[in-house]
This record gives C-alpha cells, sequence and structure tokens, in this order.
C-alpha cells in the first residue's frame, strides 16, 4: 500500500509539473522553506523591538521634537502617557550623554546587521567590509524615520473634497493616505537593501523589491488600523501591561515576515529559467556579488560564524 501511494504521489507531482506556472510555484515554495522564514521574521522582529525603541527614546531626546509627538499622536499613540523624563527636559540631550548616545546607536545596529545577513543570504551577495559601517547607522534612523513619516501621514484620511466625511474619514483623504503610506515603504524597503548589499543588486531589482514590499505592508497597516485596537484592547484587559508586549513582537513578526518573504519571492522568481525568469533578468538585472575579501566584515569583527552564500 505505501509503494502504491508513493507511486500515485510522485505521479500527480509529475502532473503538476506540466501546468503551466507550477515549476515556480513549487520553486517559491522550497524557497520559502529553506530560507528558514520563520526564525528570521522572529529574530528581525525581536532586533527591532531592541532596537528601534531605543532610537525613537534618543530623538525624543532632542531639544525640538513636536514633529514626532505629531506622529505618534496620529498613530494613535499618547506621547503624554510614555514615560520618559529625559524627554521632558530642555538640557535631555546633554543628560543623556554622548556617549549613552553612541551606545545607543551602536548596539540598535544590531537589526541592521541581521537585516544584511538576511539579504546577502537570499540574494546571494558579499557581505559588505566594515569601513560601511555608516550604513548600519544610516538604516537604524531610517526605520523610525518611515514611522515618523507614516504618524504624519495618517491625518490625510480627513480630506474630502465634497466635504463629506464618515466619522472623520473622507474618500478622498483615505485613497492619499494609502498612496502616501505606499510610496514610503516601497521606498523604505528600496533604499534600506541598496544600503545593506551596495550596487551588488540592480537598482531596478531593489525597486521591484521595495514595490511588492511596499504593497504588502501597506495590506498590514490598512488590516492593524481596522483590527489592532480591539485586539490590543482585550489582550491589554486580560494581561495588563504585557499584553502591549505580546501585540507588539506578533505585530513585528508579521511585519518583518514581510519582509522577509517578499525578497525571498522576488530572488525566486529573478533567478527563474523559465519565461518569466528571463523576462526580469532582461530588463532588471541579476545579483552580481562583490569579491570576496576576508576579515572585513562586521560579523568577523564581533565573531559570528556563517557560511558562505549558496552556489548560485
Amino acid at each position: 500500500m505505501t509503494a502504491r501511494a508513493r507511486t500515485r504521489a510522485l505521479a500527480l507531482a509529475d502532473r503538476a509539473q506540466k501546468v503551466p506556472g507550477a515549476h515556480l510555484v513549487v520553486r517559491i515554495v522550497r524557497d520559502i522553506a529553506v530560507n528558514d522564514l520563520t526564525d528570521r521574521s522572529m529574530t528581525l522582529a525581536a532586533q527591532a523591538f531592541t532596537s528601534v525603541l531605543p532610537i525613537v527614546i534618543l530623538l525624543t531626546a532632542l531639544p525640538s521634537h513636536d514633529f514626532i509627538d505629531t506622529a505618534l499622536t496620529n498613530l494613535g499613540i499618547d506621547p503624554s502617557r510614555v514615560d520618559i523624563p529625559s524627554a521632558t527636559s530642555p538640557g535631555s540631550v546633554t543628560a543623556y550623554g554622548v556617549i549613552g548616545a553612541l551606545m545607543t546607536i551602536a548596539g540598535a545596529t544590531s537589526l541592521s546587521r541581521a537585516l544584511g545577513r538576511m539579504y546577502v543570504s537570499i540574494w546571494q551577495v558579499t557581505k559588505l567590509p566594515l569601513s560601511s559601517w555608516w550604513r548600519w547607522v544610516v538604516v537604524i534612523f531610517a526605520l523610525p524615520l518611515g514611522v515618523v513619516l507614516q504618524g504624519l501621514s495618517s491625518g490625510l484620511h480627513s480630506i474630502s473634497i465634497t466635504g463629506l466625511t464618515i466619522a472623520g474619514y473622507g474618500a478622498a483623504g483615505v485613497v492619499l493616505e494609502v498612496v502616501a503610506t505606499l510610496l514610503i515603504w516601497a521606498g523604505m524597503w528600496t533604499l534600506i537593501p541598496r544600503l545593506l548589499v551596495s550596487s551588488q543588486v540592480p537598482m531596478r531589482l531593489l525597486a521591484l523589491n521595495g514595490a511588492v514590499t511596499g504593497v504588502f505592508v501597506t495590506v498590514l497597516l490598512v488590516g492593524s488600523r481596522l483590527a489592532l485596537p480591539t485586539i490590543l484592547g482585550e489582550t491589554t484587559r486580560h494581561f495588563g501591561t504585557l499584553g502591549i508586549v505580546f501585540v507588539a513582537i506578533s505585530w513585528l513578526f508579521f511585519f518583518c515576515a514581510i519582509i522577509v518573504t517578499c525578497v525571498i519571492v522576488v530572488h525566486s522568481l529573478t533567478s527563474d529559467d523559465g519565461a518569466v525568469g528571463q523576462w526580469l533578468q532582461r530588463h532588471l538585472g541579476t545579483p552580481r556579488p562583490f569579491p570576496v575579501r576576508r576579515n572585513e566584515t562586521v560579523d568577523d569583527l564581533f565573531g559570528v560564524a556563517s557560511a558562505p552564500p549558496a552556489g548560485r
């Protein structure tokens, strides 16, 4: 019976391979499976939780941070309820200390380095040398900037051409906010991988990755706007402050899963030998790794062992 079932399964798989596009779908599913989607997403979510928040606190220590308060308010977060004593003092930047700020930035770059390892592994390119350290710093400030821009754009939903709004939402304003969200995150996830892999991946290919990522991030944010207040309220009622942590980590996991999945899928599409892959390679290009230079990567500096990229 087992041999007969195996024979039928093989026959079914053989028939499925003959369906147009089936080979590409199988490749995408296989690439998602072998690239540790869950592990990578959880790692990035944890790094984001412990890296982005200190940077936001650092930004709120600036003498003028009204725009950050406005952005947080538009996102449904009351800045007055966030207990950050250093943000309320005119001399908070001095109190924070230059050394403390530098240590915060250095620690936060763990997220940048984790993102870099993910892109290097999936795109099968070379890790950048330690001399590119400034790229990690730019990335770790770019992400909070994206959050701030998202918050500032959240007020667009009240715009209405006819003056008619429903619960403060106008049709034109909702469209503008969705478009702004798409542009913000499509641009962000085109810029960030560009910083982390440099010119090894063609800009047009990164733009495709950014556009696909921006679409799904926009869907997540729209869904979050509808469902998150209820989920957060119920979780907080049952678990208190700990519930907020659970929701935050869960939301970051889904966000990071989108980032990782989009990179894997775009790479699978562009590296396939079929008609779709050949068309994308011809119009968007293919990754071209830099020559490997030993003992110059940030992972080597911190003693993080990593296997060389798999063969192309």
